[in-house]
């Protein structure tokens, strides 16, 4: 661990925010146990922890019960020539419905994270090649671009196995 600096660990804490530093089995098992227990966290882990967790979590059967599906290449283009975020890669999203009849998808996610956390935020988490970053039942909820309205089933997703989104609505 040449030139480690525990500066960011501190700033970090001294946010208000938690630093756990685990072997690879009890990391996996707080990601479930959050999971499990409908809690909200966000997870920054090893790619090989981030695979674990998914393998476990993104079964076949769950995959179809939430409707999610590789984000088509039609779609990556518009992320890429209407909001100008490279670098999406193969990546997995469902679709949700709001009450207005628009749907929510890859690039209505994309195009909330820029407009509540700039473009800069965007493009550093998905220039991040050690890290998956995985949020477990985030308190903030899509919202559509048509009508503003919160979308209240929630949206889940893969990115690049850079970032994604899990939600506990049934047992896991």
């Amino acid at each position: 661990m040449a030139g480690f600096s525990l500066d960011s660990v501190e700033a970090v804490v001294g946010g208000g925010k938690a630093v756990i530093s685990a072997d690879d089995s009890t990391v996996v098992a707080a990601v479930q146990d959050t999971l499990r227990q409908g809690r909200s966290a966000t997870f920054y882990l090893t790619p090989e922890q981030g695979a674990r967790v998914k393998s476990w979590y993104w079964t076949p059967k769950r995959i179809k019960e939430r409707g999610l599906e590789p984000v088509s290449s039609e779609e990556l283009q518009r992320i890429e020539s209407e909001l100008g975020v490279e670098g999406m890669g193969h990546s997995y999203s469902n679709r949700v419905a709001c009450e207005c009849g628009a749907v929510y998808g890859a690039f209505e996610f994309v195009q909330q994270g820029i407009a509540e956390h700039g473009k800069e935020q965007v493009d550093a988490v998905l220039a991040l090649e050690d890290v998956y970053v995985l949020r477990v039942n985030p308190v903030n909820s899509a919202v559509c671009a048509a009508c503003t309205r919160g979308i209240s089933v929630g949206h889940e997703y893969d990115m690049a196995s850079r970032y994604g989104c899990s939600r506990t609505e049934a047992p896991v």
